[in-house]
């Protein structure tokens, strides 16, 4: 869908919080589960030890949120978030602040799933500490799925089904959470938009005009009692 006008204000995101470093990486969570898997796949990515107690895992999405400062997308199995350094301000005391790494792993996973999404977020950091962060162009299809199946020993076609599987899942959470209520229609081409809140200004279907156009604005479907 294409709105009619962007929002002249913008959300602004809450500073980034994170715990302080520790000699060993902090993991909140599974800890066994997680200490496993995070030494195995350090150890199979050759990743510096020294970057082991800039790291920071938990598996609570409202701490990882405050921890980087940002939303995370509720289908979300896994996310990597790099804190740079801070910018140390004039006449500031020197600090020996330095750069962070976040992790965020979905507890509600089978144990296969937990495992390559681990090793799926240590791939985001190895990128990282190499200066070559990568971004996805399709989860399952794009190079970091190739290196991710490389180091487990997964084919890309399991890693697939997996991803399939827990993404069905998570959705499943959140259309419980948040019903579908309303359906909007495209006059033109009649494709669907469903939706659980009204849109809050006018907007029209993105496959007919990928900018704004009245002639294909979406139309509300009436519901049938």
């Amino acid at each position: 869908m294409t709105t009619a006008q962007k929002p002249t204000h913008s959300v602004r995101s809450a500073a980034p919080a994170p715990p302080p470093p520790q000699d060993n990486p902090i993991i909140h969570g599974d800890q066994a589960t997680i200490q496993h898997w995070l030494h195995h796949y350090w150890q199979k990515l050759q990743l510096p030890e020294e970057e082991l107690q800039l790291l920071a895992i938990t598996q609570d999405r409202q701490e990882f949120m405050s921890w980087t400062g940002k939303r995370l997308n509720i289908l979300a199995l896994g996310c990597y978030g790099y804190l740079p350094p801070p910018v140390r301000r004039r006449r500031a005391p020197v600090s020996k602040a330095t750069h962070r790494h976040l992790i965020f792993i979905e507890p509600d996973m089978q144990p296969q799933s937990i495992e390559v999404t681990i090793a799926h977020e240590l791939i985001h950091l190895s990128d990282r500490v190499k200066g070559n962060p990568r971004r996805h162009r399709h989860h399952g299809y794009d190079s970091i799925a190739a290196d991710e199946a490389a180091i487990t020993g997964y084919s890309l076609e399991e890693l697939r089904a997996l991803l399939q599987m827990e993404g069905e899942r998570r959705e499943q959470i959140r259309r419980a959470r948040r019903p579908i209520r309303y359906l909007y229609e495209c006059p033109n081409c009649g494709k669907r938009y469903p939706r659980a809140r009204r849109y809050s200004q006018a907007v029209s279907c993105s496959s007919c005009d990928k900018s704004y156009n009245p002639r294909f604005r979406l139309l509300l479907v009436p519901t049938t009692a």
